[in-house]
């Protein structure tokens, strides 16, 4: 007798219960995986955005600032007397959760600046950004 090769049925409902299980595991981390590469983008980002201030305030020899919009979540670049220069909101599922009472960063024409922290929360987690007096941006 021959016997014909395949799974027999347990084998398939054991395979497929193994996919189900391995399919909800994925499922269940993926949004805290998202919401962690959405904070480390926009945290670069807005830190790329507070270097280039400092470098628009050099160039230009005008006083730059950030100013900071909680509810939009949202910041915008602007010569301090002049006109804005650019606006960016942060991702979805990202928030601003501290900022400076002053709701902005000024960059003085020398390249100095307000002392400041911002930090930036998603997925249960928080990025630091920190603005020294000499105009130096880090992240922590």
């Amino acid at each position: 007798m021959i016997k014909a090769g395949g799974f027999t049925l347990l084998e398939l409902l054991l395979g497929l219960a193994l996919a189900a299980t391995l399919t909800g595991i994925g499922s269940v981390s993926l949004p805290s995986i998202a919401g962690g590469i959405r904070l480390a983008g926009a945290t670069e980002r807005l830190a790329a955005a507070l270097r280039a201030a400092r470098g628009q305030a050099l160039a230009r020899n005008r006083r730059i600032e950030i100013r900071f919009d909680p509810p939009s979540r949202s910041w915008s670049v602007r010569e301090q007397t002049g006109p804005t220069l650019d606006v960016q909101r942060l991702p979805t599922g990202v928030v601003f959760s501290s900022l400076p009472s002053a709701l902005r960063i000024r960059f003085s024409t020398i390249g100095t600046a307000d002392n400041a922290t911002v930090v930036l929360a998603a997925a249960g987690r928080n990025r630091r950004i920190i603005v020294n007096q000499r105009g130096r941006v880090r992240l922590q």
